[in-house]
């Protein structure tokens, strides 16, 4: 994996193509996603991470509207925040410099560069980092790699920044 584009395609777990299915609403269903990013259908959290996998891959958000897309219907479900946490990360070297390789809830790796960039919103009350997703989807910073991120961080006028995949990501 020397280039970016190699990275990306190596790590990324591929989404349904969701875009293309044209299924009937059947309107909100009974899986919520809490503030901590567990799922939940009927009460019950949901604990296999195969089935877990299974729903992200289908699971976009347009609209203010988180909906599971299967080919034969699209359902609503409600995200108390959003769907992933970041609850870990690695640097990776590649032909550009060193990328930082993001690893939400579920396993998956997410290497923060242009396609999958940080935006700043507020959790809380506080300013907090998300990493932009696929999908419309974004995963939260958790509290420990935000941390981990600010004791490596670098700093400018502007503020604390991360660089990785040669571009700069801030912090705040």
């Amino acid at each position: 994996m020397n280039t970016l584009n190699d990275l990306i395609a190596a790590l990324t777990t591929p989404h349904a193509p969701t875009e293309q299915w044209h299924s009937g609403t059947c309107g909100l269903i009974d899986i919520s996603i809490d503030s901590q990013a567990k799922w939940y259908h009927h009460g019950s959290e949901i604990t296999r991470i195969g089935l877990l996998k299974l729903f992200a891959s289908v699971l976009s958000y347009t609209n203010g509207t988180y909906t599971l897309t299967t080919p034969s219907e699209q359902c609503e479900i409600d995200v108390q925040d959003v769907p992933f946490l970041i609850t870990a990360w690695h640097t990776h070297p590649v032909d550009i410099g060193s990328v930082i390789i993001c690893e939400d809830n579920l396993g998956r790796h997410w290497p923060l560069c242009e396609q999958f960039p940080l935006e700043v919103k507020e959790y809380q009350g506080q300013p907090v980092p998300y990493l932009v997703l696929s999908h419309g989807l974004t995963a939260r910073i958790q509290r420990n790699v935000y941390y981990q991120w600010a004791e490596v961080a670098e700093q400018d006028i502007q503020g604390a920044y991360l660089l990785s995949a040669n571009n700069k990501y801030y912090l705040t």
